[in-house]
């Protein structure tokens, strides 16, 4: 960082969000440079002097931390829960965890690929549909889905007040047969999958996630991770790879 840094860059450089959400909290006040509140999005700070809090907190800037897991059922996709363990349970002590969070979200029952940083913009360019990044989920359903379920799913579900589509749906050769389909999704919204399913009388018995853009889960079992390079992991995203 050199001097002359916008406060929207800094603050996502901390890895406590993106730019655009940290626009947000410069303007609602929760931002304070030098113990005076700052609501200017426009303003330019020196990371080397200049003292930026949250909410009262002092933040700074993080080495940057990229991590692929094998997400296993059962774990809660947070930073913290009161009534279950975590995603970040998983990981040694030795790895730093403060400001590292869930690049979106596998809920409790469901498993595989998931990425955690405490990189704000990398999160934002993974995560927001402009981007176009999709996420496929091989997906055990509770009774045989026909060629005419498949296109239902096709045809768009309401989810949360809006109609969605899923970019694919295809069945999977693989017992018990005609029960397996992997759904390709460009946003993931919450439960959209198990929402999908019950709109069409099925229930999902198993989702698990196996891809994020072109990045395949091929290696990792159940609750182990791999740290890895950001660019690295972006290319993969973005081109092809494997953990």
């Amino acid at each position: 960082m050199t001097q002359g840094v916008r406060i929207n860059r800094f603050i996502a450089a901390c890895g406590v969000c993106s730019r655009r959400k940290a626009d947000l909290l410069v303007m609602a006040g929760r931002i304070s440079v030098n113990l005076k509140v700052c609501t200017d999005p426009s303003r330019t700070i020196d990371p080397e002097s200049d003292v930026v809090k949250l909410d009262g907190d002092v933040i700074s800037i993080r080495p940057k931390l990229y991590i692929a897991m094998n997400k296993p059922r059962g774990l809660v996709c947070s930073v913290s829960d009161r009534f279950s363990p975590t995603v970040l349970d998983l990981l040694p002590s030795e790895i730093p965890v403060e400001g590292l969070f869930p690049v979106g979200r596998l809920d409790k029952g469901s498993e595989g690929l998931l990425l955690l940083t405490n990189d704000g913009e990398m999160a934002q360019r993974i995560l927001h549909p402009s981007h176009q990044i999709l996420k496929t989920y091989e997906v055990l359903l509770d009774a045989t889905a026909d060629d005419a379920a498949l296109e239902s799913f096709m045809k768009g579900t309401e989810v949360e007040g809006r109609t969605v589509r899923p970019e694919r749906v295809v069945a999977i050769p693989r017992r018990p047969e005609g029960r397996w389909i992997s759904v390709t999704l460009s946003e993931g919204l919450k439960r959209e999958i198990r929402i999908m399913a019950a709109t069409r009388g099925f229930k999902v018995v198993r989702l698990v996630r196996t891809r994020v853009g072109r990045l395949d889960m091929k290696r990792l079992r159940p609750g182990e991770f791999m740290i890895l390079d950001g660019k690295v992991l972006l290319k993969m995203i973005l081109h092809g790879g494997s953990v």
